[in-house]
Parts: structure tokens; C-alpha cells; sequence
């Protein structure tokens, strides 16, 4: 027999990175399991929903698919706000697209893991954030990359991020790296749940009187 499911959450994730780097054809990938190689530059902010499903929670994703030039760089900051999660994306043949994911993440987070500082300049504490390193099926063999597996994995460690390799072209890794994203999404709002309700059942203490 199987099990009603239960709940529906909603998260808004933002796709931020280099232009080019494939973000449209990874979002579209994902939501229509198809690659569509003639994708122009995205101007301002693109947005798709797609609905998944992690145990017996049916979560909807709104996917905002954003500019990676700079000149609209100050209207993707804005789409920051209120995120529940971000993904930052590169392309594992481009060194420069790689090196960028720290300005983007400054972007993001103000200060990263090394000095254990916790400042974020336009996302909310309990953002869930993902490297994502695009177009593996362009990539020769790891010794021969441009930008190596290691390499991205090093970089999510020093920001506490999630990390994935992925192509959109392939389909490798495309709904691996958002259920992970969308799992830990629904953790951290159980959690906040968890503590929200403990504060409301806490028993409040009643004052003592003398007879």
C-alpha cells in the first residue's frame, strides 16, 4: 500500500556563473530531460518550476536562471535575497569560468570557511549553496582537464557547499545534484520547524506563591 504523500514545500534556488558556462541548458535539462544546444545569452533573469519528489514530501523548485555578464550583475544580486538555495556554476573546460566562482561567491557570501567567519551579503544563514562544474562530456580525462574534479571539490569544502560534476548535454548528474539540493533544502526548513515548535511547547514556569 503506498503512503499518502504528506507535505509540499516551495524553494526558490538561483543559478548564478560565468556566461556560458550552461546554466540555461542545465535548468532545461532538468525540467524537460532534453538538450537544446542552440541557447542564446540569457538577458536579466530567466524562471522555470519543477516539482520532485524526496521521500513523502512533494517539493516545488522555482528556478531563477540569471545573466552571467557583468553589466546585469547587480540585477542578479537582487535575486539573491530571500534564495533558498544558489547554485554556482562553472565550466570544468574553462579555467577563467572556475577561477570566477569566488567573485561570484563574494557575491554571495562575504567571508568563507578558512577564518570561519559567517558574514553574507545578500543570502539569508541556512542558504544551501552548490558548486556545480558543467560540461564533463567536453572534458578528457582527469589528468588532462583544465579545471580537475579535486579542484572543485576543494573549493565547496573551503564554502561549505554542496558539490557536483555534471552535463547538461549528457544528462550526467542533472537530477542527482538537484535532489541533493532539494533534500538539504527540506532538512534545514525541518530543522527551523523543529526549533519553532519547541519554543512554543516549552512549559512556561509558574510563579510560586507562599500560603
Amino acid at each position: 500500500m503506498e503512503t499518502a504523500l504528506t507535505t509540499q514545500r516551495v524553494f526558490k534556488v538561483v543559478f548564478v556563473g560565468d556566461s556560458g558556462v550552461g546554466k540555461s541548458s542545465f535548468i532545461h535539462r532538468f525540467c524537460n530531460n532534453s538538450f537544446n544546444p542552440s541557447f542564446s545569452a540569457t538577458i536579466g533573469v530567466d524562471f522555470q518550476v519543477k516539482t520532485i519528489q524526496i521521500k513523502d514530501t512533494v517539493i516545488v523548485l522555482q528556478l531563477w536562471d540569471t545573466a552571467g555578464q557583468e553589466r546585469f550583475r547587480s540585477i542578479t544580486k537582487q535575486y539573491f535575497r530571500k534564495a533558498d538555495g544558489v547554485v554556482v556554476m562553472y565550466d570544468v573546460t574553462s579555467e577563467a569560468s572556475f577561477v570566477n566562482v569566488r567573485n561570484w561567491m563574494t557575491s554571495i557570501k562575504v567571508q568563507s570557511n578558512p577564518v570561519r567567519l559567517k558574514y553574507k551579503e545578500n543570502v539569508d544563514e541556512k542558504t544551501v549553496i552548490e558548486i556545480l562544474g558543467n560540461k564533463t562530456d567536453m572534458a578528457e580525462g582527469d589528468d588532462h582537464r583544465v579545471v580537475r574534479m579535486n579542484d572543485g571539490k576543494k573549493l565547496a569544502l573551503e564554502y561549505e557547499s554542496l558539490f557536483f560534476e555534471c552535463s547538461a548535454k549528457s544528462g550526467i548528474n542533472i537530477q542527482e545534484s538537484m535532489a541533493a539540493m532539494a533534500d538539504l533544502l527540506k532538512d534545514k526548513e525541518d530543522e527551523e520547524l523543529e526549533k519553532a515548535l519547541h519554543i512554543h511547547d516549552d512549559p512556561v514556569e509558574k510563579k510560586k506563591c507562599c500560603k
